[in-house]
């Protein structure tokens, strides 16, 4: 593979694609906020939460993100952590939530959950719309406005 096509696939991966289609992808404030209701039940290693954020059936991640955002709320004050002695090999950082983290998990619960209703809310209009003989007459009959709508258009 050329240095282009390698600067080209790594591109791809870096926005979420994946043999060309577009995949979610678990980064931002949706992993750190994982991370943090992770640990909001029990202090973890970060393995332990690569390994839960994996049986969750999360979108797919690379585990160095998880480490380097584990790093990114310590700094922030989000979590602390420890180095754990207390098992034969080596030591092992376990991570636990801080009040701080706590907080800002429950502010970011509380805005995805207004969030979620908003997508839920625009749903229902579009699925009442499709619903509506009204508007299905009126779909039939064609725009009485034809101007273009949308931000493409």
């Amino acid at each position: 593979m050329k240095n282009s096509e390698k600067g080209e696939e790594q591109g791809r991966r870096g926005r979420g694609r994946e043999n060309g289609a577009f995949q979610p992808r678990l980064h931002g404030d949706l992993l750190s906020s994982s991370l943090l209701a992770f640990l909001r039940r029990w202090n973890a290693y970060g393995y332990q939460l690569v390994q839960e954020l994996a049986k969750a059936g999360l979108a797919s991640f690379d585990s160095a993100t998880v480490y380097r955002t584990l790093r990114q709320l310590e700094r922030a004050g989000l979590v602390s952590s420890f180095w754990d002695t207390s098992e034969s090999g080596p030591a092992r950082r376990m991570y636990s939530l801080t009040k701080a983290g706590e907080t800002f998990l429950e502010l970011w619960m509380d805005l995805f959950g207004r969030y979620q209703r908003i997508l839920h809310s625009a749903l229902d209009s579009l699925d009442n719309a499709d619903r509506n003989p009204d508007a299905e007459a009126a779909a039939s009959e064609g725009p009485k406005n034809p101007r273009k709508r949308g931000r493409n258009a």
